[in-house]
Formats: structure tokens, C-alpha cells, sequence
């Protein structure tokens, strides 16, 4: 890992302690991107859905679906985190079912990720962050989930840093108690 690539990764489960795993590099290579200079915001978030979905296919689990409502939700807290050049998964006091209820999602199942990296790149952070971290690995393979909300805001005030957030949900069904 090159000091290009230094971030910092954060996984919030149900009653598990933190927790990051810092295991020695794959030997397999993630899909590298074109040749470019500076890739723009709306670029990243869409090769953060397209690596999310990628490393999906590859572990056998079924391809998710953007939602509206999540992709607000996510957005929303990438862009916090960036103003407050700060990550964690309740800042102002905002928890995972607040992010959901302040854009109307109903949900049975929400999971979160963030990560704080010094590069525009979604695809590292998927392959070289969040696969490589127990908490969030398991989170991007659940196989209880069908819909994501991706984000990425930057760079910060203090540097040059992106805030990065996904949400998983299942929606709540139609005609449930």
C-alpha cells in the first residue's frame, strides 16, 4: 500500500467491538481504471456501485439494486463527514436509523460503510479498504440485503481527503405488520 492510498477504515455491526483487519495484500488485482487525471465525483460513485456489485458477482451473492432514498441517505453523510472533515458513524449524533428515517426508508435491514482515503478512487476502496476488513466485507457480501445507497464528498477543508459511505437496506415489504 502506498502512502497514496492511506485511509482509514471504520465498520459499525450490532454487537461486535471495532475491529480492523490488516492482513497482507491479495495476489489478485483489482480492476484498474483508465488512465486519467482527475476523475470526478459522479465517476467515483459509480465505480464504487459498479466494485461493490463486481466483488458481489465474484463471491456468488446476488447484484444490488441503488435506491433513491439510500443514495440521498449516503450522499447526505459523505458530504457531513466532509464538512466536518471527521469519520464516524454517528457524528452530531446522527445513528444508522436516522440517516434511514430523515429520507423515508423503510427498512428490515440496514448495514453501513465508511472510509476516509486520501485518493478519489472507489474501487480501491472496495478491494483494498473495506474487503480487507472483516466487519466491512461482510457487510458488502450480505446476502440479507437488495438495495444500496453510495456516497463520496471531497475534498476537505484540511487537505486532501474523501469521505466515503454505503448503506445497505432491505426494504421493509409491502403489506407487512
Amino acid at each position: 500500500m502506498t502512502l497514496r492510498h492511506i485511509g482509514f477504515v471504520f465498520c459499525l455491526l450490532p454487537a461486535l467491538a471495532l475491529r480492523i483487519d490488516v492482513s497482507a495484500p491479495s495476489s489478485r488485482e483489482y480492476p484498474s481504471l483508465p488512465n486519467r487525471q482527475t476523475p470526478s465525483l459522479k465517476e467515483e460513485i459509480d465505480n464504487l456501485f459498479v466494485a461493490t456489485n463486481q466483488v458481489r458477482a465474484d463471491k456468488g451473492r446476488s447484484i444490488l439494486q441503488k435506491d433513491g432514498k439510500l443514495m440521498v441517505a449516503a450522499q447526505q453523510y459523505a458530504d457531513l463527514m466532509a464538512e466536518q472533515d471527521e469519520m464516524s458513524h454517528t457524528l452530531k449524533g446522527l445513528t444508522l436509523v436516522d440517516k434511514a428515517k430523515r429520507v423515508g426508508y423503510a427498512y428490515r435491514k440496514l448495514s453501513e460503510n465508511i472510509a476516509l482515503n486520501t485518493n478519489l478512487d472507489g474501487r480501491f476502496v472496495v478491494y483494498e479498504q473495506w474487503m480487507k476488513s472483516k466487519g466491512h466485507r461482510q457487510n458488502l457480501l450480505a446476502t440479507d440485503v437488495s438495495q444500496i445507497g453510495v456516497g463520496i464528498a471531497g475534498p476537505s477543508k484540511r487537505g486532501k481527503r474523501y469521505y466515503y459511505c454505503q448503506i445497505f437496506g432491505a426494504p421493509l415489504a409491502l403489506g407487512a405488520p
